[in-house]
């Protein structure tokens, strides 16, 4: 989707708010334990290696997101990590793609 998003609507604001929501929904869920962190973490890093090999167009917070859930998640690194999404959501645009 995040590929769609930028290759066929030209959006990357909206290809960074659709990945920045599911990046949430799955810290949520391996909050409630849905998901184990072997499972989030692996799927943090293939979500970095296919935006690195397809439209590199992350937004840079996005990408720091993604490798705090690499590194593996505690008590502090999860609340670090949900702080950054509530600053992120409430950027007037996520298309902005440097620091």
């Amino acid at each position: 989707m995040f590929t769609y998003f930028i290759e066929k609507e030209y959006d990357i604001d909206k290809a960074n708010r659709y990945l920045l929501a599911k990046i949430e929904s799955l810290l949520h869920e391996y909050e409630a334990g849905l998901i184990p962190e072997d499972q989030l973490r692996s799927l943090a890093s293939a979500l970095r290696e296919e935006i690195i090999e397809g439209p590199d167009n992350l937004n840079p917070f996005i990408w720091e997101i993604l490798g705090i859930i690499e590194e593996g998640l505690n008590e502090n690194n999860l609340r670090e990590a949900l702080g950054k999404i509530k600053d992120l959501r409430k950027e007037d645009r996520l298309d902005k793609l440097e620091v």
